[in-house]
């Protein structure tokens, strides 16, 4: 999948397209969020990138942050066909091989920040090889805030419970996982600011790279109209109401960045300059 590099500060960011594909309206818009605003033919006129009359296009993405003194990738992608979400929608993630193609070794990670547990995200994480699931980057240290650990471990879903025995409890077993909850210093630049409301324990990541910041926001939005619209209940959050009060108190700061302590947007990240 193609995959586009940015220099920010003293920072680079590689953005990976680790899948691509579509979801059906239908499927997606199930009743446990809002409907589409003005119905899916208003939808795929406005937004046509996003949007068809019977399907949204989804994109899963990875960032790979290099620093001047560590390699970081945030999320993790959604793993090969026998992953969680390969097995959903019968599709497989390029991350692996984009990261070759970049000549990144899975060894060369020092850290690896999932923003929430859900498989588009996690799937990545570990390899299957001939003793069971394993970390696939061998190296590096994985957050994930406990709270999404827990409600995870907790669930009363057989697909689910496979999943955390196949991407959380193998990284536990390593020793390799953080699961500590408080907004925190990753590593020189890179910030942890807990934005719950999609899952229990969703984190957003900021990047504060000398003169300019990128907020890496994981699922805080998934449509393109929710930047205009923090209220609409998307489908699939774990606390719609939460998540809505997350994206409403998003707000820029005084100088023009994002405020560290303030909540904020995409899979894409939000950049801003502190001129």
């Amino acid at each position: 999948m193609p995959s586009t590099t940015h220099a920010v500060g003293n920072a680079e960011i590689t953005a990976i397209l680790d899948v691509e594909t579509t979801i059906p309206l239908a499927a997606l818009f199930d009743g446990s969020g809002d409907p589409l605003p003005g119905g899916p033919e208003a939808a795929a006129t406005t937004y046509p990138d996003d949007f068809s009359v019977d399907a949204w296009r989804f994109r899963a993405h990875c960032f790979m942050v290099r620093t001047p003194t560590r390699l970081t990738m945030i999320d993790a992608g959604i793993g090969g066909p026998d992953a969680a979400f390969g097995r959903w929608l019968g599709v497989s993630g390029s991350l692996p091989d984009d990261l070759a193609a970049l000549g990144v070794s899975p060894d060369d990670l020092d850290d690896v920040i999932l923003t929430h547990v859900h498989s588009d995200h996690t799937g990545g994480s570990t390899a299957r090889s001939p003793g069971g699931w394993v970390p696939r980057f061998p190296n590096a240290r994985y957050h994930l805030h406990g709270a999404d650990i827990e409600w995870m471990r907790s669930s009363a879903d057989e697909e689910e419970l496979r999943e955390f025995s196949e991407v959380i409890a193998p990284l536990e077993a390593a020793g390799q996982l953080d699961s500590s909850v408080a907004d925190r210093t990753v590593s020189r630049g890179l910030h942890l600011r807990h934005t719950p409301g999609h899952t229990p324990g969703h984190r957003c990541v900021l990047l504060d790279a000398g003169d300019e910041r990128v907020l890496f926001t994981g699922d805080l939005l998934h449509f393109t109209f929710q930047l205009n619209d923090p209220g609409f209940r998307a489908p699939g959050e774990h606390d719609p109401d939460e998540a809505c009060r997350t994206r409403a108190a998003c707000r820029p700061c005084g100088d023009g960045a994002l405020d560290p302590r303030d909540r904020a947007r995409p899979a894409v990240a939000a950049r801003q300059d502190r001129a």
